[in-house]
């Protein structure tokens, strides 16, 4: 299973792009580094000149995803000025890290994540060894479900005993990982999801996804990764 960092000799990549100036660049290498301090990883880094194709640039940071010892990658995010986050996430087998375009400074340490569940197995076990790994390094997760229309329970409404019951059994289902608490939210799930980030002052927000953004698709993906104030875990289903 994919994990955000490894230990035992892997590597974080951190992508540092010198396109308009190297604008995001010490965000960058700095995210990764906090990345790599969880588990007692290395930074690598790959160099993409600014004058360097996008084609070309994609393809160096590919060749150095594919590489065995790299446990995932780090690079800026939506608003960048190379284009290149989507084409490298959509191929990527491993875990890649979106930091956003404008942020100037990254965390020295990663110490609350945000994990955005919605009830299935599969986004669940996905994300799992990324779960057991931040909660080993001694992070604190925070889950949020977020309930629509169709899948708000009778007990919403109520604050009783069934209610914790109900978040409970959803947490020794689907995250069960030591100390990891459960935010329930009801309405527009991106929405909820970056208030409960900036609630929680989380240092980063971790989705499992389809590796799929044709329209109709991904949509709190989009949402988190265009909006998000805090670098954003993007951990692919086809990793499990």
């Amino acid at each position: 299973m994919a994990e955000i960092a490894a230990g035992d000799g892997t590597e974080v990549l951190a992508v540092l792009d010198d396109l308009a100036g190297g604008v995001g660049v010490p965000a960058v290498a700095g995210t990764a580094a906090a990345i790599a301090l969880l588990s007692g990883g290395e930074v690598r880094t790959v160099s993409l000149p600014a004058a360097v194709s996008d084609m070309e640039a994609e393809r160096r940071v590919m060749r150095e995803l594919r590489r065995s010892r790299t446990a995932s990658g780090v690079l800026a995010g939506h608003g960048a000025p190379r284009p290149l986050w989507q084409r490298v996430a959509q191929q990527s087998g491993k875990p890649v890290v979106l930091v956003p375009a404008g942020a100037r400074d990254a965390p020295p340490r990663i110490s609350r994540v945000l994990m955005p569940l919605d009830g299935t197995a599969r986004s669940a076990t996905a994300i799992a060894a990324t779960a057991g790994r931040l909660a080993r390094a001694g992070v604190e997760l925070v889950v949020v479900h977020v309930f629509d229309a169709g899948t708000v329970p009778m007990f919403w409404d109520q604050h009783a005993h069934e209610g914790r019951a109900w978040a409970q059994e959803f947490l020794a289902r689907y995250c069960t990982q030591p100390g990891a608490r459960l935010e329930l939210r009801s309405g527009p799930a991106a929405e909820h999801v970056l208030d409960v980030a900036e609630a929680e002052r989380a240092d980063m927000i971790a989705l499992a996804w389809s590796q799929r953004l044709e329209p109709g698709r991904a949509a709190l993906v989009r949402h988190v990764v265009r909006n998000a104030a805090v670098p954003v875990l993007l951990v692919p289903f086809i990793a499990i």
